[in-house]
């Protein structure tokens, strides 16, 4: 059934694009407005889930929007992103967090098929993560706009978000392999 929480996490995913059409690899307005679009899309990941625990409307469609939502958004930013570079200080940690992003949906998926629910629940290492990526990718849309100190902490940043990220996928692999048959 589709309701607000539902449709707050498909604008998420639908703001995608205008995200990725008015970001900028130079100095320019655009990047403040992609900046903005981001941001929202980052505070509705936390709004969806609250309104549908707040309402009692949480459901397994709501779920997979979410999760779908989620790494779209990470996935396609930095993969949008990092094109536009070639410093391997930045390519490297943004790449290893997709490798997590898709490792991470990969088991989620198979737990499903295998148990009918996904069993291992998100821990607050893996939410902080997502606030620590979505603060990174925040940093790197506006960098242009800023000069190369701003753009060596954007790098430090996605750098934490990586290692991070790995932590966090440590953990649930850890946790996969009690239901891994």
């Amino acid at each position: 059934m589709i309701h607000i929480a539902n449709l707050i996490t498909i604008s998420r995913i639908i703001l995608i694009i205008p995200i990725l059409m008015f970001a900028s690899d130079q100095n320019s307005t655009s990047n403040w407005i992609a900046l903005i679009l981001f941001v929202m899309a980052g505070i509705s990941d936390q709004l969806d889930g609250y309104i549908a625990r707040k309402m009692g409307i949480e459901s397994s469609l709501g779920a997979l929007l979410d999760l779908l939502a989620d790494k779209l958004l990470i996935i396609l930013s930095l993969s949008y992103f990092i094109s536009f570079t070639n410093n391997n200080l930045l390519i490297i940690p943004a790449l290893l967090i997709i490798f997590r992003e898709i490792i991470i949906s990969s088991f989620r998926q198979f737990l499903t098929e295998q148990e009918g629910v996904n069993p291992i629940k998100v821990s607050i290492v893996a939410k902080s993560k997502t606030a620590l990526q979505i603060t990174a990718v925040s940093f790197l849309i506006i960098s242009p706009n800023f000069g190369p100190t701003f753009y060596s902490l954007t790098i430090l940043l996605f750098w934490i978000a990586a290692l991070i990220s790995l932590y966090s996928l440590y953990g649930y692999i850890k946790n996969y392999k009690k239901f891994i048959k």
